[in-house]
C-alpha cells in the first residue's frame, strides 16, 4: 500500500499537482519537482520537515504542508532549509565528541547496555546519536541530553535480541521512581531521569541487558 501511495504521490508532484508547502520544499532545496524520486521524499523534503521538530516546533512543518499561501509556505520552506541546516551542524558536533568518546571504549569491554549523557548534547539529535554509536559497537544504547528543571531526557536505540520497552520497564520495576517517564517499542525508546540518577540508571540498565542478551547477540 504505501509504495502505491507514494508512486502515485509522485506521480501527481512531476506533474506539477503539488501543495504550495511541497513546492516551496522543493524551491528551497533546489530541486525540480518535475524530476522528483522517492529519494528527494526521504532524504531531502523529510530531513527538513523534521528539522522543525527536533529544533523548533512540528506546528511549523504542518502548516508548510496545509497552507494554501504561496509566500507564507516560501517563508516558511526558507525557515525549515535553515533549521535543517543548524542540525546537521549540531548532529555533527555531537558525533565528533562521541566518536572521541568511543575511541576510549573497547567493544570487546563494552557494557551490554550503554547509557550516555554530555550536558552540551542537544536532545532533538539524541536519537540519531544513539543510533551511530549502536550500529559502531552493536550494543543497546540510549544518548541523554539536558531537559528543563533538572531532568535529562534520552533516546535509545536495541539491537536484535533486546525488546528495548521491555528493558526499561525492568529497570522501571527494579527501582521504582527512577523513571520519570518512559515509553517505545523493540528497537528504540526513550526516557526521562532525573540528572542525579543518571549513574544509577547507567548501571540499570547495564544489568538488565546483560541478562537479556545472549553472547551471541552481542
Amino acid at each position: 500500500n504505501n509504495r502505491i501511495l507514494v508512486s502515485q504521490g509522485l506521480k501527481r508532484m512531476r506533474a506539477g499537482q503539488l501543495q504550495p508547502g511541497l513546492a516551496a520544499l522543493f524551491k528551497a532545496a533546489g530541486r525540480d519537482p518535475k524530476k522528483a524520486t522517492a529519494m528527494d521524499l526521504g532524504f531531502i523534503l523529510g530531513p527538513r520537515l523534521n528539522a522543525a521538530g527536533r529544533l523548533a516546533d512540528m506546528r511549523l512543518g504542518v502548516e508548510c504542508l496545509l497552507t494554501e499561501d504561496t509566500s507564507r509556505a516560501l517563508s516558511i520552506a526558507q525557515q525549515l532549509d535553515a533549521l535543517n541546516r543548524e542540525r546537521r551542524e549540531i548532529e555533527s558536533g555531537m558525533q565528533e565528541q562521541a566518536l572521541i568518546l568511543l575511541e576510549s571504549i573497547d567493544a570487546n569491554d563494552a557494557a551490554p547496555g550503554i547509557a550516555l549523557f554530555d550536558p552540551s548534547w542537544h536532545e532533538g539529535v539524541v536519537g540519531i546519536l544513539a543510533s551511530r554509536i549502536k550500529d559502531k559497537l552493536h550494543r543497546p544504547v540510549f544518548a541523554f541530553a539536558p531537559g528543563e528543571g533538572g531532568i535529562i531526557k534520552g533516546s535509545g536505540r536495541s539491537i536484535p535480541g533486546l525488546h528495548l520497552r521491555d528493558a526499561l520497564d525492568l529497570v522501571a520495576k527494579r527501582s521504582p521512581g527512577l523513571l520519570i517517564r518512559f515509553g517505545g517499542h523493540a528497537m528504540a525508546a526513550g526516557a526521562t531521569v532525573n540528572a542525579e540518577n543518571f549513574e544509577k540508571f547507567r548501571e540499570s540498565f547495564a544489568q538488565v541487558a546483560a541478562e537479556l542478551l545472549a553472547p551471541a547477540d552481542l
